[in-house]
């Protein structure tokens, strides 16, 4: 059953909608709709377009065929190019943005684009919009808002310059009616202010400057009267030049930078030798980069991640990056909540991360980090706050109890 916010999108006749909406709104469920109702005219061409082809499959594919099957519409199935055909006549496609240049050629009467800030322009400018030409085609966009230097934003200002084509609308996640109000409240307690604003009241947040925008020194730099290191967590970025690592302990909440080890010219196995020279007695879980997985360090063929794992460490990884907004957000929200809660401090000792908080920034007009000089600590860092405390899951449990008994000096 629709929500009234969602009979609002349905409903509107405009060629072009563009929904910008608040986590847990409905994205997906709107989505899937409106593929099926274009879908169930004859000999149409339908597209649904994500991020990426990993995202695509994971967020529509089996729901859509469900819905499908269960209204005996599906001819045939695709498994493999995610492609099904209906008895209509009617084709309907699910790709995914990383490989835009493979849309070209083809003509489509609808096309909807999810989470279409984390899409490159050019997949619509250059190759998605001509598909729709000669059919004069519809399409849909709907997404997370990402800033007002994001191209998303220009979508959404379109019904300024040309209301009789383009429509735009903005919903909460409370609109959406999916979210209870007290979990809303919750994300809240645990985001800080401008997340909070994007994420879940779809607000066009201007996240220019810093990519640490909460950081400051004289805050969540800090000496702390006491602490052990049977227990550490390390956030580890891998780089030949530098390997950079950031060493936490954990107190329920909060978490606390010790150390950092920065290696110049050097590989997995001499960070692994490092950290077993400083701690050799410490249980240690360790928050690499994902890629890590995958990425062959040693001739043996051995990965960084199984290199880290048979010294012992206890590796926790996803399987493959979160979104790098999602990663800077969470960092952010530990510095400080929107509710004025820190649950982050560094030590004064560990200079290459404060240095990195301070001059790692966005490039300018833009949303999109400027990799370079700053960007190394940052990453270690993050990938293991991101990891404990992620603002799209359940933060993760307590491993093991609480690291430190005495206040911040």
């Amino acid at each position: 059953m629709l929500s009234q916010p969602q009979k609002t999108i349905v409903s509107d006749p405009h060629r072009f909608r563009v929904i910008c909406a608040g986590r847990r709104f409905g994205k997906t469920y709107i989505s899937i709709r409106e593929l099926s109702r274009y879908a169930s005219q004859p000999n149409q061409k339908v597209l649904y377009v994500a991020p990426t082809y990993r995202m695509a499959k994971g967020i529509v594919w089996d729901t859509l065929k469900l819905k499908l099957s269960k209204l005996r519409w599906i001819r045939k199935v695709n498994e493999s190019d995610l492609n099904i055909r209906l008895i209509n006549g009617t084709q309907i496609n699910i790709r995914g943005a990383d490989n835009f240049d493979s849309l070209r050629g083809l003509e489509y009467h609808f096309i909807v684009m999810d989470e279409a800030a984390m899409i490159d322009p050019r997949a619509w400018t250059e190759v998605l919009r001509p598909t729709l030409s000669n059919t004069r085609g519809h399409a849909l966009f709907i997404s997370t808002p990402t800033g007002k230097s994001n191209w998303f934003y220009d979508l959404f200002q379109r019904r300024e310059s040309d209301p009789n084509y383009w429509s735009s609308h903005q919903f909460t996640s409370l609109d959406g009616g999916q979210i209870p109000e007290e979990e809303i409240e919750q994300a809240r307690r645990d985001m800080d202010e401008r997340t909070f604003r994007q994420e879940f009241e779809a607000s066009f947040e201007s996240f220019v400057g810093r990519i640490a925008y909460n950081f400051e020194r004289e805050q969540h730099v800090k000496s702390i009267d006491d602490y052990d290191t049977n227990i550490l967590h390390i956030g580890m970025d891998f780089n030949v030049s530098p390997m950079s690592a950031a060493v936490f302990v954990r107190n329920n909440d909060d978490l606390y930078c010790v150390d950092e080890i920065m290696m110049h010219s050097a590989n997995t196995q001499d960070m692994v030798d490092e950290i077993h020279n400083r701690y050799p007695s410490s249980k240690l879980f360790v928050y690499p980069d994902p890629s890590g997985s995958a990425r062959k360090t040693a001739a043996n063929g051995a990965t960084d991640h199984s290199i880290l794992a048979n010294a012992g460490f206890i590796v926790k990884a996803p399987r493959k990056h979160n979104a790098v907004r999602d990663r800077i957000n969470s960092f952010n929200s530990r510095l400080m909540t929107s509710q004025g809660s820190q649950h982050l401090w560094i030590s004064p000792n560990c200079r290459n991360l404060i240095e990195s908080l301070e001059k790692y920034c966005f490039k300018d007009g833009t949303t999109v980090p400027d990799k370079g000089q700053w960007d190394h600590m940052f990453d270690a860092a993050s990938y293991c706050v991101d990891y404990l405390f992620p603002l799209t899951r359940t933060p993760m449990p307590m491993p093991e109890p609480q690291r430190w008994t005495h206040n911040i000096a």
